[in-house]
């Protein structure tokens, strides 16, 4: 099995385990949000999942750096800074992402590369002012499509890959968290509309009945 090593002469983490650990994170992030938004999953199995993913995102933070390092706290950074933190489930998983970086810290050699996690923190928030833009201005077509995808934080992993500020392998795990997300938020909007439907029906019904 091949390694994955952080920085040369950092930890050594399996690829097949971290890509496993990021797959979990990206569908768990979406899975939280839907059960608190949209009510398609229960509120007791996303705080059940939050704690999970908070044990883990605090663990990668620790033993896989920096790339998780500044991965991850440009993501936790953001969620404060944008006051995302609006449920139970992230801020419970907030702070047990901190709790477990810093349980992990003493054995570990995390380093704080200050660059990345600018890179990251600028990306996702053009990200989001090129989401916004879609309903503001209307786009539809290639260019809605692409905008909705959130291409900058992709492009700005591109960039620090291409210069050597990362290994080329850490696209493998960064785009398991990408297609997890994609994949429950699929999902989730495929229950929605099952829900909707079967609702709707029901009220046709009971209308009918009365």
């Amino acid at each position: 099995m091949d390694r994955l090593t952080a920085t040369e002469g950092g930890p050594l983490i399996e690829i097949a385990l971290i890509t496993f650990l990021y797959a979990f994170l990206g569908g768990s992030i979406k899975y939280i949000d839907q059960a608190y938004d949209e009510k398609v999953f229960s509120i007791r199995s996303a705080n059940v999942v939050a704690i999970m993913a908070g044990l883990i995102m605090g663990y990668l933070m620790a033993r896989d750096s920096p790339f998780s390092t500044a991965f991850y706290s440009a993501m936790l950074l953001s969620l404060v800074l944008a006051r995302k933190i609006d449920n139970r489930a992230f801020g419970l998983g907030t702070v047990l992402a901190v709790a477990s970086l810093l349980a992990f810290y003493p054995s570990s050699e995390v380093q704080w590369t200050l660059w990345p996690i600018v890179a990251f923190l600028v990306a996702g928030f053009v990200d989001e002012i090129a989401d916004s833009m879609v309903d503001r201005c209307r786009l539809q077509g290639i260019l809605q499509a692409f905008l909705n995808y959130r291409p900058f934080s992709d492009i700005a992993l591109f960039v620090m890959v291409m210069t050597g500020t990362f290994a080329w392998i850490y696209l493998v795990p960064y785009f398991a968290f990408t297609l997890s997300y994609m994949l429950v938020e699929r999902f989730s909007e495929r229950e929605l509309s099952i829900s909707e439907s079967v609702d709707r029906i029901r009220q046709r019904v009971l209308r009918r009945a009365n």
